[in-house]
């Protein structure tokens, strides 16, 4: 509006130009809105539905409030992880624990606590849990990671791929089941698998719930083993992204309940990380120096690599906090001396210039989560609250700090 960036009817210039950069913000109402669009759109078609947050894409204790205040579960994959949803309050019966290599400390803890939801990765991850639950006189639920029977031109668009180190390759996966069943301290509780990132086709969904409903049915007439869980991970896009790609969360919905048999006895699980908090924060920088090389303009920002993912892996898109006009073509670069410090490669054209303010839209997914101290300290983290008010939840790293650290 005039030129100058709206967010929620207010002016941003207005509460974050005073601010020092860079820093975050966390836009809470917009991480509530993507739960609720997520939840409502696929309740509609799977009556038993449990959504799960994926810790990993963002770890920060203000969105895990808001996770619980949405009712929504937790998936982790280390013992830190679940202890940060345990600080949150989150319950044990809705926890899911991932991982291709959890170590026994991690298994004795998700047994001790009664973790409802435990993935298995491997036979001899089967067998420790085994030997944990026997010890501890329990019957421990599992759900086992496959690797699904996929087109070969499916496998190629893929992220992860058959030969990938997550999950099992879905005949091998046949013994881990029946291992299981014949267990008198393990019960085969689910089928987990997770096909990629960043997804924005229905394709991928058709051609992998096909497949599942006949393994299921497979493991259920031919080796007696009742499957309760279907676990189809994450990986979707961000709402924003799916939005630009005209993917249609009721019908991932209708989907599931057209390609799975008898799916009123089922859970269906998802586990959105990136679909919730991608566009759920901003991060607001200063252009420190710009200059031309080779035909090409860049500008420098006070942001970079450190605390954003490479652009290869994000959704980033580089807007002016105050419009002044076109301009040239320009390539964002962060201030790291790292050819693969690139915010954005030629995408802008709008006027830039020294001491402007830019802001970074759709970087909550992996970014602080994956943060580090490389060459600068990292940013401050501001949320703005459901009341609209701007409230600062994380400090910026200091010197002090880190030199405790270090020496």
């Amino acid at each position: 509006k005039n030129n100058k960036l709206q967010l929620y009817g207010n002016s941003l210039e207005s509460f974050l130009s005073e601010k020092r950069t860079p820093f975050f913000l966390f836009l809470e109402n917009r991480f509530r809105d993507n739960a609720l669009v997520f939840r409502n759109n696929l309740q509609k078609f799977i009556p038993n539905l449990f959504v799960s947050y994926a810790i990993k894409a963002n770890y920060l204790g203000r969105i895990l409030y808001n996770a619980k205040k949405l009712d929504l579960g937790i998936e982790v994959m280390s013992l830190f992880e679940l202890k940060l949803a345990h600080k949150a309050g989150i319950p044990n019966s809705k926890i899911i624990f991932n991982g291709p290599a959890k170590t026994r400390e991690e298994l004795e803890f998700a047994l001790e606590k009664d973790i409802q939801y435990l993935n298995v990765d491997s036979m001899n991850e089967l067998i420790l849990i085994e030997t944990l639950a026997k010890k501890t006189g329990v019957v421990q639920p599992i759900t086992i990671r496959i690797h699904p029977q996929l087109k070969e031109k499916t496998e190629k668009r893929m992220l992860i791929r058959k030969n990938s180190k997550l999950g099992i390759d879905f005949t091998r996966a046949i013994k881990l089941f029946s291992y299981a069943k014949k267990s008198a301290h393990l019960k085969p509780a689910g089928v987990h698998t997770h096909i990629g990132t960043n997804l924005t086709s229905h394709d991928f969904y058709d051609e992998l719930l096909l497949f599942l409903n006949s393994y299921i049915k497979d493991l259920e007439n031919k080796h007696d083993i009742e499957i309760k869980e279907i676990n189809l991970g994450g990986g979707l896009a961000s709402k924003s992204v799916l939005d630009q790609n005209e993917f249609q969360l009721s019908r991932l919905g209708e989907q599931v309940s057209s390609h799975i048999t008898n799916i009123e006895d089922k859970i269906i699980i998802f586990e959105p990380g990136r679909y919730l908090i991608e566009d759920s924060f901003i991060a607001l920088t200063k252009v420190l120096r710009t200059k031309k090389s080779w035909g090409r303009k860049w500008a420098f920002t006070d942001i970079g690599a450190n605390s954003l993912i490479p652009m290869r892996y994000s959704n980033y898109k580089v807007v002016p906090l105050n419009f002044k006009g076109e301009g040239q073509y320009t390539n964002i670069g962060g201030p790291l001396c790292l050819p693969v410090d690139v915010i954005s490669d030629e995408s802008v054209n709008f006027d830039i210039q020294e001491e402007d303010l830019l802001i970074i839209l759709n970087c909550g997914a992996y970014t602080i989560s994956m943060s580090e101290q490389f060459g600068y300290p990292r940013p401050a983290i501001y949320a703005l609250n459901q009341d609209n008010a701007l409230e600062l939840i994380k400090q910026a790293d200091d010197i002090d700090t880190m030199v405790n650290d270090s020496f």
